[in-house]
């Protein structure tokens, strides 16, 4: 396993541009990565590391490894599984159900429950509610 994002970025560059048949650009790359070239061009040099919804298109795109090069955990396959449901909805869903979730998310975190527990329940029933989401059982 390459020891940073820069270099298994190249790497996978490589690897790609070959299963194109020849060479590419750093902007077709992009494209096919669907982030910008500026920040892949960041990346591939080793002066800042894809994030956010960047990471989540980097992994889909080419793998989870990359969050092992950050340090940071696997999605677990739950969570890929909502966020590629995410792309195809409509805008302003996507944004509410993503602010309930973030929310429920540091809520519990804050009043340090367990998820499987009955306040934790109602705590992300009320708040999916506050946003315009209606969940039963």
């Amino acid at each position: 396993m390459m020891a940073t994002v820069k270099d298994w970025l190249n790497l996978k560059f490589v690897e790609w541009e070959k299963a194109q048949g020849g060479r590419q650009s750093y902007y077709a790359f992009a494209r096919h990565l669907e982030v910008s070239q500026s920040g892949l061009g960041q990346w591939m040099n080793g002066t800042t590391s894809p994030a956010g919804e960047d990471l989540l298109s980097v992994a889909r795109k080419l793998g989870p490894e990359v969050y092992d090069l950050l340090g940071l955990p696997r999605p677990s396959a739950e969570a890929q599984r909502l966020t590629v449901s995410f792309t195809s909805l409509p805008a302003d869903i996507r944004q509410n159900l993503t602010n309930a979730v973030a929310e429920a998310d540091a809520t519990l975190r804050q009043e340090r429950l367990r998820p499987d527990s009955a306040e934790a329940r109602k705590i992300v029933v009320d708040i999916l509610a506050k946003w315009g989401f209606h969940y039963s059982k």
